[in-house]
């Protein structure tokens, strides 16, 4: 499937790709459109602009307009939340739009609903934000309002979209200019960013009412070449994981804001500046540019470019300030031109509020988390390096995560930090003398009255290091 911006992949529990679209089509894992599964966002855009430009050999334009999950208590329906632009310079014509997948029998597909419209306010471009309601299970998505300060708040629950409210918070987002809306990982923080114009706007976000407060704003920022025209400014944004710092991404520099500092927005730290580098092999003429990002499985930042190259950069360590955040350029090596499509991955691993008021799911009849906690390793047995894989874990009941490695007289010989609502992490095990391990996920459970708790062990596995 070719891509041109837009991108959505929804995967199974264990990872397995299940369906992906580029914004004009929805295709398995056989490559076939599903049944039903053409015609997404049609529209003049879809048919003149964007379909014909290499006859058919591309996808929708909109970055981060697309995000998947399954219905509410409902896992053989898949809901593709998606933007819908304006046909030509339209904005206001702009609507974001639900369609609807439903897992057939021997593990089919079929679009059921397409492009249905779930709110008549028209989105800014690229401006769609999900996170999972204080109960656990249902999902709000939040989207501005172009060219207001009106931030439009769906619910999604297991028997509609509600429109639940409109809040007009902070300072004004274009539609031409915004490029980003996020939610932090813990759904605390939410914020919406006009690229240009206005800057960027960031909230706490209340799980259970869908209420924004304690709003903050960082100015716009630009570089003008000397004619007086845009050279660089603000492409996208994104929280670390710990809430403390907001990562901004221009096209030639990214810069680390800390949010809890009394000189917030000028405190900062630049931790990466333009790269220069050509990717001639490919005919490229423009060096790489940082355009969007998302959390991988294993806690780390994956940053993606908007001029067409075959790298990633990562940020190995996003809660360290300045260089301790481990930016590392050009990082990863892809087989394919990679340009535009960062997905728009909601945080799924995300669970209830505990004791809050919304907590309404959590129940001795039907929990969230139904599996044992489990810890795997592999290769095993291991010379140099492994990956640990752990399921599902309550990350809002704990205050600290750590892979702890032992030898048989019980002594902590390896420990690596756990980063939040991440499932795997590499060691290196190459100066391990040869020998059975004991491998334990250790978390220190939060004390409601600050005291402190000691880590307890919740899952625990056996490594065997070979030379």
């Amino acid at each position: 499937m070719p891509f041109m911006a837009a991108a959505g992949y929804f995967s199974d529990e264990n990872g397995n790709l299940l369906i992906y679209t580029n914004g004009m089509q929805i295709k398995d894992t056989t490559g076939s459109i599903i049944q039903n599964g053409d015609s997404i966002n049609y529209g003049v855009w879809w048919s003149q602009s964007y379909y014909n430009m290499t006859q058919g050999a591309t996808g929708y334009y909109t970055p981060r307009d697309i995000i998947i999950f399954h219905q509410p208590e409902n896992d053989s329906v898949i809901l593709l939340i998606h933007e819908h632009t304006g046909d030509g310079p339209n904005t206001l014509a702009s609507r974001v739009k639900m369609t609807k997948v439903i897992i057939t029998p021997h593990n089919g597909f079929k679009v059921t609903t397409k492009n249905r419209i779930v709110s008549n306010y028209p989105p800014a471009f690229a401006n769609l934000a999900a996170c999972k309601h204080g109960n656990g299970r249902d999902w709000w998505v939040l989207f501005t309002q172009t060219n207001t300060n009106c931030v439009v708040k769906l619910l999604v629950n297991k028997d509609t979209i509600i429109e639940f409210d409109r809040q007009c918070i902070g300072d004004t987002i274009e539609g031409d200019w915004s490029l980003k809306s996020t939610f932090s990982l813990d759904g605390t923080k939410f914020g919406s960013s006009d690229a240009v114009k206005h800057g960027t706007n960031i909230f706490d976000f209340d799980r259970c009412t869908g209420v924004l407060s304690n709003y903050q704003h960082l100015n716009p920022l630009i570089k003008l070449d000397t004619f007086g025209n845009y050279n660089d400014y603000v492409i996208t944004f994104d929280f670390s994981p710990n809430n403390k710092f907001l990562y901004v991404f221009m096209g030639q520099m990214i810069l680390q804001y800390d949010l809890e500092s009394p000189q917030f927005p000028n405190d900062f730290d630049t931790i990466a500046g333009w790269d220069t580098f050509v990717d001639s092999a490919i005919g490229q003429i423009y060096p790489f540019t940082y355009f969007s990002c998302t959390y991988g499985p294993d806690g780390k930042m994956y940053i993606g470019n908007a001029g067409g190259q075959r790298y990633l950069c990562t940020i190995n360590n996003p809660n360290g300030k300045g260089d301790l955040c481990d930016f590392r350029m050009r990082s990863i090596f892809l087989p394919k031109i990679w340009t535009y499509t960062t997905p728009n991955f909601p945080n799924y691993r995300l669970g209830r509020l505990a004791g809050s008021a919304c907590d309404t799911v959590y129940s001795d009849v039907k929990p969230i988390y139904t599996q044992t906690p489990w810890l795997k390793v592999f290769p095993n047995p291991a010379t140099n390096d492994v990956q640990f894989d752990y399921n599902w874990i309550e990350w809002e009941k704990i205050a600290d995560c750590e892979l702890q490695i032992s030898d048989l007289e019980g002594r902590v010989v390896l420990k690596q930090q756990v980063p939040k609502y991440s499932t795997r992490q590499n060691f290196s095990v190459k100066e391990l003398a040869a020998g059975v391990y004991t491998v334990a996920l250790t978390a220190t459970p939060k004390s409601p009255k600050g005291d402190f708790n000691s880590p307890q062990p919740i899952a625990v596995c056996k490594l065997t290091k070979v030379q």
